[in-house]
């Protein structure tokens, strides 16, 4: 396997994954021994007196409500799925009626998630969802679709359709198949509940790659990557999910809709573009076809010093409009290359070597003229030696006339191998009364910086004494998404108010910049206020419109998005 620090091996059946928290019961936060220091360092920075355990309830004291699903309903929805394949037992009821955002873990951490799905069906087979989407329709039963369950902006939020007596999780993990594969025009077909690892590692079995990791990709799907709109790390060589995608299957209460597999068209309104970013309201999307690649011969990723914040955004606006060829560019700002430090730190001993050694690093930064508002920039260049070495010595031009220096390939290898762990922190924390929580936007060149000291100052105001930073993580043309992590003393005695406060802090000054509530999280229900206060009326009547045709009774996850 070409990428190997990706695990192909999770086990994603479902007693395996938490419950309440993110991922898999034997994965966990690779410094979880360090976590006294780090408990210790957010202390000191929140100026907290003592750190109080905060532990999560048990399973078994959810107030789970009785299910809503009259014994027929369960019978007809065994006979379509088949008996194994029908679910309400507590674990599945609970695991399939939240996402993986702050706000979602902070109720089933402490029992004060309101809303459940009645049941849950797997199916395996396109004929299968036909006839439950039928089934329900006719007895009114919501229909939330669930692939990896990683939403971030209440995707799954269970709201029951007006008028409807149930809800039903649709989880499409039982639908992971090749469907065809095609190395003449390079492209794959798979089933849209197959997960991240499981689909790169069948392509590099046969030498290609999809190119597709978002922060998620360890525990999200092919199907929600499409209905979100997602973005991998390496999307500036292999593009966001809507420009991967090459064909789509979506199967409404009203009929199937699939695109044609064509390289472009002029026939209308580009359906992939529509089905892409419909977060469940339209249809289950069933089988993508997406763009695949030859591995890349090669890899560099490598680490570089910038003196502050508005020359690395000027390194990657250079780099981008003069079309160099990388993979990624990763910009941390100047708090999160701080906590990045210390935690680089974390379980080694400070001998008078490493005294010595850090003195004199420190001391040839300031002789570089990088003092303490330095930001680390990552890139990745994947390609053939001779275009990963063409790339490298055009940026290393850009660099150094920018003042930044070149601070080695390790700083590049230690993101590739945990990549995809710092979620788990926030598993760890949350057991200590303090919270993490991420947002994201994206804006055009000439307003990232002030739009990156907005969104600071947003956050820390909302929640006094907590720590904000931010990070660039896909660039553009004309711009950049930015992406904020914030992390706080939770208000013990009103968590959820603290957070909406937060939430509506941020998203109002994202709005005042014009900049979208979303760069690749989606919009779900938590966004659904300001995404449609920025459509405008005309464009959220139009699309609602739509999903009448699609899904007349307005069974496929009611609440979300556009939907009145």
């Amino acid at each position: 396997m070409f990428y190997h620090e990706l695990n192909a091996k999770i086990d994603y059946s479902r007693s395996n994954l938490r419950w309440n928290a993110w991922g898999a019961n034997d994965q966990d936060f690779g410094r979880k021994a360090q976590m006294p220091e780090i408990l210790k360092l957010l202390q000191r920075e929140f100026k907290l007196d003592s750190v109080r355990e905060t532990p999560a309830v048990s399973l078994e004291d959810i107030k789970l409500p009785n299910s809503k699903l009259s014994p027929n309903d369960i019978k007809n929805l065994s006979a379509i799925v088949g008996k194994n394949n029908f679910k309400n037992d507590r674990y599945e009821r609970v695991f399939h009626s939240a996402g993986r955002s702050y706000y979602d873990v902070l109720r089933l951490h402490f029992n004060s998630l309101k809303s459940f799905v009645d049941g849950v069906v797997y199916p395996k087979k396109n004929s299968e969802i036909i006839k439950i989407l039928e089934y329900c329709s006719k007895n009114k039963i919501t229909v939330i679709p669930f692939g990896g369950g990683s939403s971030v902006v209440g995707g799954v939020e269970v709201i029951k359709g007006k008028g409807q007596k149930a809800v039903l999780s649709l989880d499409m993990t039982g639908m992971t198949e090749l469907v065809s594969f095609d190395p003449i025009s390079m492209t794959a077909t798979f089933q849209a509940g197959i997960y991240g690892p499981k689909l790169e590692y069948g392509l590099n079995l046969k030498g290609y790659t999809l190119g597709h990791f978002p922060q998620s990709f360890e525990y999200s799907t092919l199907g929600g990557w499409v209905a979100a709109r997602s973005a991998g790390q390496q999307s500036n060589r292999y593009g966001k999910i809507e420009e991967i995608l090459s064909s789509v299957k979506l199967i409404s209460p009203n009929g199937t809709v699939e695109t044609l597999r064509a390289p472009a068209a002029s026939i209308g309104p580009d359906w992939n573009q529509i089905i892409a970013g419909s977060e469940g309201l339209l249809g289950i999307i069933s089988e993508v076809t997406i763009k695949i690649h030859k591995i890349p011969e090669t890899r560099k990723y490598f680490g570089l010093v910038f003196p502050d914040l508005l020359s690395s955004i000027n390194f990657i606006r250079k780099a981008n409009q003069e079309e160099i060829k990388t993979s990624m560019m990763r910009l941390s700002d100047a708090n999160e290359t701080r906590l990045y430090e210390y935690l680089g730190e974390l379980g080694k001993k400070n001998t008078p070597i490493r005294k010595f050694k850090k003195f004199l690093q420190n001391s040839y930064l300031r002789s570089a003229g990088i003092g303490e508002n330095k930001c680390v920039v990552l890139v990745g260049l994947d390609g053939s030696r001779q275009e990963v070495d063409h790339s490298f010595e055009d940026l290393k031009k850009l660099w150094k006339k920018s003042g930044a220096i070149f601070a080695g390939e390790k700083l590049g290898q230690n993101w590739i191998h945990s990549r995809y762990n710092m979620p788990f922190l926030r598993n760890h924390v949350m057991q200590y009364g303090m919270g993490v929580d991420t947002m994201e936007t994206s804006s055009t060149y000439d307003k990232l910086e002030d739009l990156h000291k907005a969104g600071i100052q947003s956050l820390q105001n909302s929640i006094p004494g907590s720590i904000a930073m931010c990070h660039l993580s896909h660039s553009y043309h004309e711009g950049a998404c930015l992406y904020y992590t914030i992390l706080f003393p939770m208000d013990l005695k009103k968590p959820e108010e603290q957070w909406f406060k937060m939430k509506r802090s941020v998203s109002d000054t994202f709005t005042s910049f014009k900049a979208p509530i979303s760069h690749h999280h989606g919009v779900g229900f938590d966004h659904k206020k300001w995404y449609e206060s920025s459509l405008g009326k005309p464009g959220i009547e139009a699309l609602n419109g739509l999903k009448k045709v699609l899904d007349q009774k307005e069974i496929l996850n009611p609440g979300k998005l556009f939907h009145s």
